[in-house]
């Protein structure tokens, strides 16, 4: 008994489905990163600013003012031309003698607290990659027994009756799981969304520094 269209439409999905997620793992050193973007599990100073280095700075909190400003800083509900008024009003606020120290402090707070919510967004995309590997392997799965179930079927009911509802997990299955990978780009593009807008805020700090 020949394929129907709507099993080959399936298995014609599927394949797709599983092309996607492997060559989405484009970083062989990561393997769990399905994104195009390299994989840069921490940024640093270096990267940010020209500004003097703050790797090991972590009186900034205990500066309760610093602490509130860099909340509202890293928030990406907020929009950068706001955020950098808000710089923009802390620097001045500062004794021209102590002004650099203090920015150096903010960026460093911001730096650590930027890397720190990125790192929970990328765990959550590798996360993500994980749970469709399985679900790949799943309709992987699937599509076996019903070729299995497709064999069975000229000659046993049985097998003609659980076809017509393997057939329908399997184009749900699919569906899903290709949905959920179409938003696969959008997620990638937030830790570079979050990279640049700490970009764009040190440029904002250090332009305000003296030295």
């Amino acid at each position: 008994m020949p394929p129907s269209k709507a099993a080959l439409a399936l298995i014609a999905a599927l394949s797709l489905a599983l092309a996607g997620s492997r060559c989405l793992a484009a970083d062989a050193a990561n393997p769990d990163w399905p994104c195009v973007q390299r994989k840069i599990a921490t940024l640093t100073s270096a990267q940010m600013w020209d500004g003097p280095p703050v790797d090991g700075l972590t009186q900034w909190r205990d500066n309760e003012e610093i602490g509130k400003l860099i909340a509202i800083l890293s928030s990406r509900r907020v929009p950068v031309k706001q955020a950098a008024a808000a710089i923009e009003t802390f620097a001045a606020a500062q004794p021209q003698d102590k002004r650099d120290g203090t920015l150096k402090l903010l960026f460093a707070g911001l730096l650590s607290t930027v890397n720190n919510d990125r790192a929970i967004v990328m765990s959550g995309i590798e996360r993500f990659q994980k749970r469709q590997r399985a679900r790949a392997a799943e309709i992987e799965r699937q599509g076996a027994a019903i070729r299995q179930l497709r064999e069975k079927a000229a000659s046993d009911e049985k097998a003609r009756a659980e076809l017509a509802g393997a057939e329908d997990r399997y184009n749900w299955d699919v569906r899903v799981f290709t949905e959920r990978q179409q938003s696969l780009p959008l997620a990638c593009e937030i830790p570079v969304l979050i990279e640049q807008r700490l970009f764009e805020l040190a440029r904002e700090i250090r332009s305000r520094m003296q030295d």
